[in-house]
């Protein structure tokens, strides 16, 4: 203050305040000016940015509805067209998938268990209900889950329930692990395996299901199969920082 008013006192002095106040007013009158001609530019750049933020989410929400459906609604009806000579399979694949359905729509808090353990665990034994193949599971350590583990979960099933329906085995193995920075899953067979090359474009679970969901993520997915030797499919996803 002292030193504003001593700078105030020179001016005064040397009879340039008049000339300072009216240099000042003549920027104010300028600033003004700017805002008010590109007040509705900065105005449309930010409605143009929340626009693309919410077709962002609802690209990403849309695309998680798809590999949901592909996961469980689409393969529930292949499975039920396997068993179309036995009502009473159809009937009860047609309400497990209800339960289910019903329960990711309408109750999200229980789309996913609260440990990483016991949801790999959960979903390698609803493989081999459905699909009569072993699943071999070995998890080291334990993680409680976010959004990124559950997508590594999703993941996993979408890997085990291709093997089991394409391997043409009776044995998959699935290997997890979790260190304090990431989440690593191996799922492997010694099936046919396949060229990924030939994988046709409209077959939306390696493309969607797994390697879509870990991207959309903030994870990698890594598939490399040979026809004739097996298939192993690698994921990794880094872990929520607390």
């Amino acid at each position: 203050m002292l030193a504003v008013a001593g700078v105030a006192l020179l001016l005064l002095l040397s009879g340039q305040l008049g000339a300072a106040r009216n240099a000042m007013l003549a920027i104010l009158v300028v600033l003004v000016g700017v805002t008010v001609i590109t007040g509705p530019w900065w105005y449309r750049l930010a409605a143009d940015l929340t626009t693309e933020r919410r077709e962002r989410i609802r690209s990403q929400e849309r695309a998680e509805l798809a590999a949901h459906l592909h996961d469980s609604v689409l393969q529930t009806l292949a499975l039920i067209q396997r068993h179309v000579d036995s009502p009473r399979e159809v009937a009860r694949l047609a309400r497990g998938q209800e339960r289910e359905l019903r329960a990711w729509l309408y109750r999200p808090d229980v789309r996913r268990q609260s440990r990483f353990a016991a949801a790999l665990e959960g979903v390698s034994a609803e493989v081999e209900d459905a699909y009569a193949v072993q699943v071999e599971t070995v998890v080291v350590g334990d993680a409680d889950m976010d959004d990124r583990i559950a997508a590594v979960v999703q993941a996993t099933r979408e890997a085990l329930v291709n093997a089991a329906r394409h391997a043409e085995v009776t044995t998959v193995s699935l290997y997890a692990e979790i260190e304090p920075d990431g989440v690593s899953v191996f799922v492997r067979d010694r099936g046919v395996g396949f060229d990924s090359e030939a994988v046709p474009g409209d077959r939306h679970g390696l493309a969607g299901s797994i390697i879509g969901r870990m991207e959309r993520n903030g994870g990698t997915a890594a598939v490399r199969s040979t026809p004739g030797a097996g298939t192993e499919v690698e994921l990794t996803m880094a872990r929520s920082q607390p």
